[in-house]
């Protein structure tokens, strides 16, 4: 432990100087905090979104070749609209009626891809842009999240 205390306060000493030089000569740049939020330009305006969850997750089974398989998938469906919401969740039903029709019988292979994920992705979302436009008269749907996804 003696021969470690001489050592320790060097490096400490090293350390304790290299800041106080660092913030002397204005080597530390400290962010200050602005008045307000900043203001937004031109093509960079942000919208609030509002998210709606499926819930239960959907399960769909494929056929096997031993036995049956199954998907499990989680989705998330995204809307700037927040009086959407409420039309989402009203018609979720029949949103979930044609997800599950469209998925069903499906070879799982292909789906176990990167590729295979976004395309069902891309899908779920035309399936409700589908639906809230013949029951909402808008698609309102922007974008869908997979949050989930099993295959088995």
């Amino acid at each position: 432990m003696k021969r470690l205390t001489p050592i320790l306060l060097v490096i400490n000493i090293a350390v304790s100087g290299a800041i106080l030089g660092l913030s002397l000569t204005g080597g530390f740049v400290v962010a200050m905090p602005t008045e307000g939020p900043p203001e937004p330009t031109g093509a960079m305006q942000a919208t609030q979104s509002f998210y709606y969850e499926f819930k239960p997750e959907l399960v769909v089974n494929f056929p096997g070749n031993k036995r049956p398989r199954y998907m499990q998938v989680a989705l998330t469906a995204v809307t700037n609209d927040e009086k959407a919401l409420e039309a989402i969740e009203l018609h979720s039903p029949a949103i979930r009626n044609d997800l599950l029709l469209r998925f069903t019988g499906r070879e799982a292979g292909p789906m176990a891809t990167r590729e295979g994920k976004e395309g069902l992705r891309r899908e779920a979302l035309e399936i409700m842009q589908a639906v809230m436009k013949e029951r909402f008269g808008a698609e309102a749907i922007q974008d869908v999240y997979v949050t989930r996804f099993v295959l088995q």
